[in-house]
């Protein structure tokens, strides 16, 4: 074996790549996975559609109250009552009387409700109010026979 030149003490050249690959895959599972439970917390609403929509899309300056199909309002994702809604307008107001109230309720709701919260939000001075709603979805056409 004296034409070899290379000794069992010497240091491999080559990096074992195996490894590496299953950890990265590993990690890429494991984010798939988790990324599909994580929510964003709020509330589950059917939001009435229509073929167009109103006011700019919704920052984080805007006040926004969400009305679900049991008559509940909710307001980042805490169930409030009338009072505890009025109380935030009336704050949102003392800050910012130019600032946007977007009332989010359920197709269910009834009018009135929706009016109620419309009505609290013009009682604080706010009257930049907006209805949000979700985009009509085109129907299918039927091929002709």
């Amino acid at each position: 074996m004296q034409g070899d030149n290379s000794s069992e003490d010497e240091p491999m050249a080559q990096m074992n790549m195996i490894p590496l690959i299953d950890i990265a895959l590993t990690m890429l599972i494991i984010m798939m996975v988790t990324t599909v439970f994580i929510r964003k917390p709020g509330v589950n609403l059917t939001l009435p559609e229509t073929a167009t929509r109103e006011g700019a899309p919704e920052t984080v300056k805007d006040l926004t109250v969400y009305i679900n199909a049991d008559n509940r309002m909710y307001v980042d994702a805490q169930v409030q009552s009338s009072k505890q809604v009025q109380a935030l307008l009336m704050t949102t107001a003392r800050k910012n009387k130019d600032a946007r109230v977007l009332v989010k309720a359920d197709r269910a709701v009834m009018y009135a409700q929706v009016m109620e919260v419309m009505d609290m939000a013009r009682q604080a001075g706010l009257t930049h109010i907006t209805l949000p709603t979700e985009p009509k979805k085109e129907p299918i056409a039927n091929p002709a026979p």
